[in-house]
């Protein structure tokens, strides 16, 4: 078995509130990865704080916790979750990815991932692999592939992926000096 250090986050912007999510997932993976996860519950508290940075303490002061939940490592998380995630609208989350478009220079894949990324607070459901396909289709710069993806009644996401980046393939090699 392969040994390896895995290095802290870097400490969390607090200027940057909307960037916890990230943070949050990013430190879990750590918090695996290290094996602090398998530690006692108060180390795994007290990595945390210090992971986040100076602001950290006054914030979980101000939670107000009994010293029972301060050693709970899931409570202190929430709470954390809680503070720093504000609850978002359904209705401006859904306009900006219904808005988004491919920009000039934006690969594909690019693309694809931003609506993956904008689509995940759009409460869609069971329809988020067919409303980021047909955002594809209508989205893209290359008009003539969007009205080929549009005249296709079987299309799925997977082909209209496909389809994206073969297309792409295809310019970059008759045109390889584009950007």
């Amino acid at each position: 078995m392969t040994s390896f250090r895995v290095q802290l986050p870097e400490n969390f912007d607090f200027t940057r509130q909307a960037e916890w999510p990230k943070w949050s997932r990013r430190f879990e993976r750590f918090r695996q990865a290290s094996g602090l996860a398998k530690e006692e519950e108060e180390n795994q508290i007290n990595t945390l704080i210090y992971a986040m940075g100076d602001q950290a303490d006054d914030i979980l002061n101000s939670f107000k916790l009994s010293s029972t939940q301060l050693k709970q490592y899931h409570t202190v998380k929430t709470k954390f979750d809680e503070h720093f995630v504000v609850r978002r609208n359904v209705i401006f989350e859904r306009a900006k990815f219904n808005q988004h478009r491919q920009e000039d220079g934006e690969t594909i894949d690019t693309f694809i991932t931003a609506l993956h990324a904008l689509a995940e607070h759009c409460n869609f459901g069971t329809l988020t692999d067919e409303l980021i396909r047909d955002r594809i289709v209508v989205g893209l710069l290359d008009a003539k592939l969007s009205e080929k993806l549009q005249l296709d009644p079987e299309l799925t996401l997977p082909k209209a992926i496909n389809q994206a980046r073969q297309s792409e393939a295809r310019q970059k090699r008759a045109n390889p000096n584009a950007k």
